[in-house]
Formats: structure tokens, sequence, C-alpha cells
């Protein structure tokens, strides 16, 4: 299946997102399997460059200086010179941002594009004109695309409005998340113990999206003080947040690790922690929520994606929360506090999400679309 197969993954630059580990993990499990598979960036230095295997290409898309969207868009004449170069069967787009160039890219090459909804098609608020537009352009994309793949039946439904040539070119499929280091530290946790103190814990950029200053202001409201929350990530709002800590009077229990990027660490932290934090405006899935329940961490989440509301039900979980809610966060912080769940339940509910089965599922994809 492997030997006449050749992938070429557009990735921006190997930065600290979750598509960017999807990205790499995918391009990493291809090249094992015999696929010629190379990665395609901007910039090739990053937080996540030393997880690149050697068996994979690099191969630099060279682009003008400036924002990335802008940048990206100077990338379309490099990227269909490459393309004829070097032939891949197949272009894949890990994310958003770059369907549209990757798509566009690949018209009458040979290649085929295949892209990847990694956020929501319309965020939560967007309404009139320009969430009319933006499910446009979504819908564009994918109509010029071979294929795209979405991680819920929700953004299925979304995507394709209606259209069943849309709908014939969606491919629902797990993300690649959890990993055997994920796994194996959900086996060793230890739960806390009467009178220990509670660990929290929070991984994501420290950027608007993922919303801390809500997090923060719930803890602030907590009646219980026996608790220290870890936050892992970089980000340009560090100093704003430890502000805020500092103004809530909750400075001496939060600790900000900076990003974590070796995985084992970051494992050993979520089989450490008693609740995974999650208070994002929007995610497509959130790979971070996967990786706690897979390491039978609970979860309190708001309402950022329809794609999570049957893993959180089949988990044993809270019920997601409004976004921006500081006093329902709270109250969900406390509910789960005193109600320890099963963490077998939480292992079992994300178990389709497993690495190896969910990067198979997109070799078996790419291997049909290659013919």
């Amino acid at each position: 299946m492997s030997s006449d197969l050749s992938v070429a993954i557009y990735l921006y630059e190997p930065s600290d997102g979750g598509l960017d580990r999807v990205a790499i993990l995918l391009a990493n499990y291809l090249a094992a399997r015999g696929v010629r598979s190379e990665l395609w960036m901007a910039r090739t230095e990053g937080p996540l460059a030393p997880l690149i295997a050697p068996g994979v290409v690099i191969r630099r898309v060279a682009a003008a200086d400036g924002a990335r969207g802008l940048s990206m868009v100077t990338q379309l004449p490099v990227l269909r010179r490459m393309l004829r170069r070097h032939r891949p069967g197949i272009l894949f787009s890990p994310g958003n941002q770059s369907n549209l160039l990757v798509a566009a890219a690949a018209i009458g090459t040979g290649t085929r594009a295949v892209g990847r909804i990694s956020n929501p098609i319309v965020r939560p608020g967007t309404r009139g004109p320009l969430a009319w537009l933006r499910r446009k352009r979504f819908q564009l994309t994918a109509w010029i695309s071979c294929r795209t793949v979405v991680m819920g039946q929700a953004d299925a439904d979304l995507l394709a409005g209606g259209c069943g040539a849309i709908r014939r070119k969606v491919a629902l499929l797990p993300r690649p998340t959890v990993t055997p280091l994920l796994w194996e530290a959900g086996e060793t946790r230890r739960a806390a113990g009467p009178g220990e103190r509670r660990e929290l814990l929070a991984v994501g950029r420290l950027v608007p999206q993922k919303d801390h200053r809500t997090m923060l202001a719930a803890l602030a409201r907590l009646d219980r003080r026996d608790w220290r929350l870890r936050i892992a990530g970089q980000g340009p709002l560090l100093a704003e947040l430890q502000q805020q800590c500092r103004h809530l009077g909750i400075a001496n229990q939060v600790e900000f690790l900076g990003f974590v990027g070796d995985p084992a660490e970051l494992a050993a932290l979520y089989a450490g922690s008693d609740i995974l934090l999650q208070s994002s405006r929007w995610e497509g899935l959130t790979a971070t929520a996967i990786e706690a329940l897979a390491c039978g961490c609970q979860l309190v989440i708001t309402d950022c994606t329809p794609n999570l509301t049957g893993i959180i039900a089949d988990a044993g979980q809270h019920p997601m929360v409004p976004v921006g809610d500081a006093a329902a966060f709270a109250g969900a912080v406390e509910w789960t506090l005193s109600r320890p769940a099963d963490p077998e339940r939480s292992r079992r509910a994300v178990r389709p999400y497993a690495v190896d089965e969910a990067l198979a599922a997109h070799h078996r994809m790419f291997a049909e679309l290659a013919g």
C-alpha cells in the first residue's frame, strides 16, 4: 500500500499548536511505513521541530516576510512550482488556515489536495453575513479539494450544507491524539487521598482564544483553597495573566510552567493532575481534553466545540459549561472536585483517538485517493 505512495504535508512552521503536532505525527507515521513522506514548511525551526523523524524529508516553501496570512498568499506560486517539480500524490493541509492555499495550489497539477477542519467553520457568536461568508469559503475549499477531513459529525453537516457533491468529499476521521506514553501514564496514575492538595492543570497557548482569564476568575470564586493550578503553555498574555492572579489573590496557587514540549513530561503532568481545566472560546476538537481523559484525569471544559459533547457524556464528566461564564465554570470545578469519576470509563471514551489507529485511518484514505 505504501511503496508508490507519496505525501507532502504543508505546515507553515513546527510551532507549539495542536495541528502542528498532528502534522508531524502523521509525517513520522507515514515515513516509518515506507511512504515518501515530506513536510513542506515556510519556517523549519520551532518548538516541535525536534519531534520530526529523520526519515521525513523537509522542504522549505519560500514566503515573504510579514504576517502569516499575507505571507501564505505569496506562497501560492511557489507551492505550484514545487508540486510540478516533486509531484507528490497527495498534498495535505492539517488545518483551516492553509486549506484554501493547498487546494488552490493543487489545481491542474495532478496532485490531490486534502484539507482538514481543525477549528470551527463558524466561530461561536459569529452571525449574519460574516458567518455566511465564512461558511461559503469553507464550502468552496471543500469543493475544489479532493477530500476534507472533519473531526465530528457537526462539522460534516455544516460543511456539506445539504450539497451531496461536497458530502461525498468529506471524511470523518478521529484526530490522532493518544500516544502510548499517555496510555501508560493513565495506568500508573494515583488518585488524591483525603486531605491532599488537589492538582489542577491547564494546557494551551496563552492567547485570547484559550480565555485563561475566565478560568482564573472562576478559581478565585472557589470556597476551598486546597488546590494548585499549573499552566503549561507560552504566549503573549503571560504578564497580563500573572497580574490577574495577583489581583485575585491566587498568585501563590498558580504556577506558569511555560511550553512543555517533552511528551513524557506532559504525560506525567496529566497523570499527576486531578482535573484538566479548558476554558477556550472555540476549538475544533481540543486534543488536550482527549489526552487528559486518556490519562484518567477529570475534565472541566467550556462549550467550545460540538465535536466533544458525546465524548464528555461517555466519559462521565460534568456537562460543558457556557463560554466566558466564570460562575458556571467555578460551579463545575466544585462539582468535579467533590465527585471523582471512574478513570477507566474516561479512558474507554477516548480509545478511538489512539494515535496509531487514527494515523492508520489517514494512511488508508491517502492510499485510496492516490489509487
